[in-house]
């Protein structure tokens, strides 16, 4: 990391246990700190606490415990558009994405999609995430696993950012 390494530094941790107001861990800080340095945003212990707030307010679900990391990290990044970070808000994405797509994907294919959107600054949008993961499996086949994916996702995102979003038919004003 190019802020060297500040979730190291018992200082900078303790800086943001106090702005947080409860005792955070450096497990809830790494994927704050990757989606601030990727979306080039300071890092300050401010920010950081602030972002980790947003994302523990609520209940993880049990398959958010398996990938926490990756739950975090889109969680972080959906905190930094503004949006609801909290675990529902992570499980209700993922849901709209499978309501696209069907559920032939697993959690880990949409996160790791969803991440590196993210940490392309692209908004995090289930259409969006629902249509990288479909340009993957239109050069990788249906069976998409996180490890085959990898070396393909900053083509799938680069293939999104360049397709026009689809647009829905407009109506007519009456007259």
């Amino acid at each position: 990391m190019s802020t060297g390494e500040p979730t190291n530094d018992r200082s900078f941790l303790q800086a943001v246990r106090k702005a947080a107001g409860f005792r955070v861990s450096p497990r809830q800080i790494a994927p704050v700190m990757e989606a601030l340095e990727r979306r080039h945003q300071p890092i300050t212990p401010e920010t950081v606490a602030e972002l980790v707030v947003a994302l523990e307010q609520g209940e993880r679900s049990a398959r958010q415990r398996r990938n926490a990391d990756l739950w975090r990290l889109v969680g972080a990044y959906l905190a930094l558009e503004g949006k609801p970070a909290h675990p529902q808000a992570q499980r209700a994405l993922l849901g709209r994405v499978r309501r696209i797509l069907g559920e032939r994907q697993p959690d880990r294919v949409l996160l790791e999609v969803a991440a590196a959107l993210g940490a392309a600054g692209h908004p995090l949008e289930a259409r969006t995430i629902a249509d990288a993961v479909r340009w993957l499996e239109s050069r990788l086949g249906p069976a998409l696993t996180a490890e085959v994916i990898q070396p393909y996702l900053k083509q799938a995102v680069e293939a999104v950012a360049t397709t026009p979003p689809k647009s829905s038919p407009r109506r007519q004003p009456r007259r």
